[in-house]
C-alpha cells in the first residue's frame, strides 16, 4: 500500500532536533500509513505537478485508488525511508515520526528531519488564499 497527499498546513518547529509539523485530518488514508510506518516524506512540488498535487493527490482517496498510477507520477528511492519520493519534486525531505498529537480537527504530525535533498530547478508551489501559487 502506497500513498500521499497535498497537505496545505506544513511547518518547520525546531532547528535542533530538525522538526517539521503537517496537519492531516484523522480520516485521511495518508495519516493511516503515516501511524503504521513511523515515516514520511514531504515532497515539496512545483507548477510542473500542479495537477498531480491539486486534481489527484488533494482530491481522491488513496483507499480507493492508487494515486501514483492516476496521476503518472514518478517515484524515486528515498535516501533514508521507505516512504515515496517524487521523481520530480522541487525538494524532498525524509522524515522519521517524532509524535502525533490531536489539535481540534485534524491531527499534528512531527517528523524528524533524516533527510533533505533539492530535486530540480523549479519555483515551488506554496497554497495561499485558497489558491496553488508560485513564489516569483
Amino acid at each position: 500500500r502506497r500513498g500521499g497527499m497535498t497537505a496545505a498546513w506544513v511547518s518547520r518547529v525546531s532547528w535542533d532536533p530538525p522538526l517539521v509539523a503537517v496537519a492531516i485530518a484523522p480520516e485521511r488514508f495518508t495519516l493511516e500509513l503515516v501511524r503504521e510506518r513511523g515515516e514520511f516524506v514531504i515532497n515539496v512540488v512545483g507548477p510542473s505537478l500542479r495537477e498531480a498535487a491539486f486534481g489527484v493527490f488533494g482530491s481522491v482517496s488513496g483507499r480507493q485508488v492508487d494515486k501514483f498510477e492516476r496521476s503518472g507520477v514518478r517515484m524515486v528511492k528515498a535516501k533514508s525511508v521507505t516512504a515515496p519520493v517524487l521523481a520530480d519534486a522541487v525538494i524532498a525531505i525524509e522524515c522519521k515520526l517524532e509524535k502525533m498529537m490531536e489539535a481540534g480537527d485534524h491531527s499534528i504530525v512531527i517528523g524528524r528531519v533524516v533527510d533533505a535533498h533539492k530535486m530540480r530547478e523549479e519555483e515551488p508551489l506554496v497554497f495561499h488564499l485558497l489558491k496553488a501559487r508560485e513564489l516569483k
